[in-house]
C-alpha cells in the first residue's frame, strides 16, 4: 500500500467519524424534544384528570412539568392544541388494548363472538379510564367554539363505531333474510352508547363484573339483531 493511499484512507475515516458525530449531535436535540413533549403531555393529562379542561392552564402545565413556558409553546400553539395532542396520545395508548371488530372468525356462534369482543372492549375502557373520562367530559362541556380536542375525540368515536358496524355487516350476512340497511350502524351505536353508560356507572358504583355485563349486552344485541333482520 502506498503512502498516498494510506493518507487518503485516513482522510475518509476522519470524514466518516466527523459525519457520525454530527449525526449523533443532531439526534440529541430531537430526543430531548420528544422527551420534553412527552413530559408536557403527561403533565396535562394529570391536570386534566384533576381539574378538567377549564381548570387546566398553560401556567399549571408549566409548573407540573417543570419545563419553561417557551418549551410548551414550542410544541403547542395554545391550550386547545395541547389538549388535542393529549387526546391523541392517550388514544394511541388505549388503542393497543382495543379489540378489532372488523374481522369475524366464523368458527363460533355470533353471540359468543360478540360477547368476547364486548368483554375485551369493556376491559380496555376499565383498564384505561382516563382517556374515556376526559373525552366524555370534553364532549359534554359547552364551549364558545368547537374545541379541537373535542372534535378529535368525536372522530375517534366515529372510527370505533364504524369498526363495530363493519363487524355487524359481516355477521348479519351469515343469516339470510330481510335486513334494514342501517341495522349495522344502529347496533354499533347502541353498543357504544351502552359502553358509555357502563363506564359512567362504573365510576359511580365501582362495578367490576365486566364479563357478566358483557354477556348480558351480547344477549340483548343478538336478540335485537335476530328480531330486526
Amino acid at each position: 500500500m502506498t503512502k498516498g493511499t494510506m493518507t487518503e484512507r485516513r482522510k475518509q475515516a476522519g470524514r466518516r467519524a466527523v459525519g457520525g458525530k454530527a449525526a449523533a449531535a443532531g439526534r440529541q436535540p430531537r430526543r430531548r424534544g420528544a422527551e420534553s413533549r412527552l413530559r408536557i403531555l403527561e403533565a396535562t393529562f394529570a391536570l386534566a384528570h384533576e381539574l378538567g379542561y377549564q381548570g387546566t392552564s398553560i401556567s399549571k402545565v408549566v409548573e407540573r412539568s417543570g419545563l419553561p413556558a417557551s418549551s410548551v409553546y414550542w410544541h403547542f400553539a395554545d391550550k386547545d392544541a395541547l389538549f388535542a395532542a393529549m387526546i391523541h396520545h392517550s388514544f394511541e395508548q388505549w388503542a393497543a388494548s382495543l379489540p378489532r371488530w372488523s374481522a369475524t372468525a366464523g368458527t363460533v356462534s355470533r353471540r359468543d363472538e360478540l360477547a368476547r369482543r364486548i368483554r375485551s372492549a369493556i376491559a380496555s375502557i376499565a383498564s384505561s379510564p382516563e382517556f374515556w373520562r376526559l373525552g366524555l367530559v370534553l364532549s359534554l362541556q359547552r364551549q364558545p367554539g368547537e374545541l379541537q380536542a373535542r372534535r378529535l375525540f368525536k372522530q375517534i368515536r366515529r372510527r370505533v363505531i364504524a369498526s363495530m358496524a363493519e363487524f355487524w355487516r359481516q355477521a348479519l350476512l351469515r343469516r339470510p333474510g330481510r335486513r334494514s340497511g342501517d341495522l349495522p350502524e344502529m347496533l354499533a351505536r347502541i353498543t357504544m352508547a351502552t359502553a358509555d353508560g357502563l363506564f359512567v356507572s362504573a365510576q359511580i358504583d365501582s362495578e367490576r363484573d365486566h364479563e357478566r355485563l358483557a354477556d348480558l349486552l351480547a344477549d340483548m344485541l343478538e336478540s335485537a339483531a335476530v328480531r330486526l333482520s
